[in-house]
Formats: C-alpha cells, sequence, structure tokens
C-alpha cells in the first residue's frame, strides 16, 4: 500500500507526471531501436506526441518563471542576460512548437520550405534552452562547492552540492540530445543513431526522477 501511495503522490502533478512518461517514452524508443521492434517505437511515439500536446499549455508557467526573474538586475553581469536569454529561449521553443503542432495536425498548411525552417527553429530554441540551463547550472555547482568547502558549511551542503551535480549533468545530457534533432551540419546534429540519442534521452529522464527524490531531502 506504500508503494501505491508513492506512486500516487508522484502522479499526482502534471510536471511529475511528466517526467515518468518521458521516461517511459524513451526506454519504449531506445528498447524498440535496439531491438528493431517497431510497435515498441510507435507507442513511444504516441507517449512522445501526448507530452507535446500538454506542453501546449506550457506558456502560463514559462512566463510567470520569466516575469519573476525580470531582467536579472538581481544576478549582475553576465549572469542576468544569461538567465534572461534563457527565459526567452524557453518561451520561443514553446511558440516554434505550437507552430510545428498546428502543421503536424493539419490545421495550419505551410510549404515544405517553411515547414523545415519552423522545426528547425523548434529544435534549435530547444538546444538553447537546454544549453543555457547547462551554463546557469553550472555556475550552481560552483555555489554549492564553494560552500561545501567552507568552514561554516550547513548540514545539507554536501546534499545540495550532489543536486546541483545531477542538474548538471541531467543539462548536458538534453543538450547533447537536443542538438541531435538538429539537421546535419547544426554541431552534432543528426549525428546520433536512434539507439544513441534514445539512451541519452533515457538517461536524463533517470536523473529527472533522481532529481526529485533527492530534491525531497531539502
Amino acid at each position: 500500500m506504500e508503494v501505491v501511495e508513492e506512486l500516487a503522490d508522484l502522479l499526482h502533478t502534471h510536471a511529475n507526471r511528466d517526467k515518468v512518461v518521458n521516461l517511459i517514452s524513451y526506454s519504449l524508443k531506445f528498447w524498440g531501436a535496439t531491438a528493431n521492434r517497431k510497435e515498441l517505437l510507435a507507442a513511444s511515439a504516441r507517449l512522445a506526441s501526448a507530452r507535446a500536446s500538454m506542453r501546449l499549455y506550457d506558456d502560463a508557467l514559462a512566463l510567470k518563471t520569466a516575469a519573476k526573474y525580470g531582467w536579472g538586475i538581481q544576478d549582475g553581469l553576465p549572469w542576468g542576460p544569461v538567465g534572461v536569454a534563457a527565459g526567452a529561449s524557453t518561451l520561443l521553443y514553446l511558440q516554434a512548437e505550437k507552430l510545428s503542432w498546428l502543421i503536424d495536425t493539419g490545421i495550419l498548411t505551410v510549404s515544405k520550405e517553411t515547414e523545415f525552417n519552423i522545426k528547425t527553429a523548434h529544435k534549435l530554441f530547444w538546444s538553447l534552452s537546454a544549453f543555457l540551463g547547462l551554463i546557469r547550472s553550472i555556475r550552481g555547482l560552483h555555489t554549492c562547492s564553494e560552500a561545501l568547502r567552507s568552514p561554516n558549511r550547513t548540514k545539507c551542503a554536501s546534499a545540495r552540492f550532489t543536486q546541483a551535480s545531477l542538474t548538471s549533468t541531467k543539462f548536458l545530457l538534453d543538450t547533447v540530445h537536443a542538438v541531435s534533432w538538429l539537421p546535419p551540419g547544426w554541431l552534432w546534429g543528426s549525428a546520433l543513431t536512434t539507439q544513441q540519442a534514445s539512451a541519452v534521452a533515457t538517461a536524463s529522464a533517470v536523473l529527472g526522477l533522481v532529481l526529485h527524490y533527492h530534491g525531497k531531502r531539502f
């Protein structure tokens, strides 16, 4: 019964439910690519499509986060502009994804060239969002490292350093995965196989859940 209650608590919120669906989706994709089973790849695509549809409603949270951060004056240079750019790239990514969704459903009809440009922009903003998240997480990791070495460190300093390390690792995996979706010629765009890309995404999804449970220690 305790396991059921824990699972119910995990799936109660949209953010946590998305983490679980993300893990299942990419695990199925990795399994399907490894075993060459099309039905698993189809199941993964269905779950990925469901996640994309739910992200259509993420604008409010992204706008709230960006508005709360403001112009980043509190962080100074260069971190303030980096934070603002991170918020902007996330918002642009969400808008590009909406256009991609409208095109995929047939509601919006555009030329092949325009469709390619929109979907490339979608992947580009996704990559920028992940990369800027990585840069900001490294700053957080450095701060936690200094706190850990301080003679007046708090009891949770070690746990916070671990959380920051896991966060940076996840953003690194997200960046590798996002860029791999870009067209050939864009860094390592399209250089990873489906199996390799889904393995990276699965590892990131696992870390997402680890971060969730480890964060409960604070």
